[in-house]
């Protein structure tokens, strides 16, 4: 009768334990949570090969977003308008052909605004290098 009696304290002991861990794990909080805005787009820039920049582009937005190159005079080069269908966009803009200065790369929905600034940079040649090298003595 002992061993019984002690089964089934220890019974109702466990499940005690158990009720009392789902009670505290469940919010007593009813207040929902504001929901999180989502970006409309997002945008990853890297530099490519050569004179090429690469944008990757993710359009979350069903009116989608414009991409214009400008350059320092305000002047827009290019136009592109990328919709949600493909939803991401990998773009491969080349400044080969390009005189040096100032570029920038908008992309905006809109309302929304980010701004790429690229400075494309003429190095000059360098006229001439001298090198010395030194070897260690040798007996003779």
């Amino acid at each position: 009768m002992k061993s019984l009696a002690h089964k089934l304290r220890n019974g109702l002991i466990m499940s005690l334990i158990w009720v009392s861990v789902v009670a505290n794990a469940q919010s007593v909080n009813t207040e929902t949570e504001a929901p999180v805005e989502k970006q409309p787009f997002e945008v990853g820039t890297y530099m490519g090969t050569g004179l090429t920049i690469n944008v990757m582009l993710a359009v979350h937005t069903p009116k989608g977003v414009t991409l214009k190159i400008k350059d320092a005079n305000d002047t827009v080069l290019e136009v592109t308008h990328l919709r949600r269908a493909p939803k991401a966009y990998h773009q491969k803009i080349s400044f080969e052909g390009s005189q040096p200065g100032v570029y920038r790369v908008e992309i905006s929905d809109g309302r929304k605004t980010i701004v790429r600034q690229i400075d494309v940079v003429d190095i000059p040649a360098v006229e001439s290098q001298r090198y010395i090298t030194y070897s260690s003595q040798t007996n003779q």
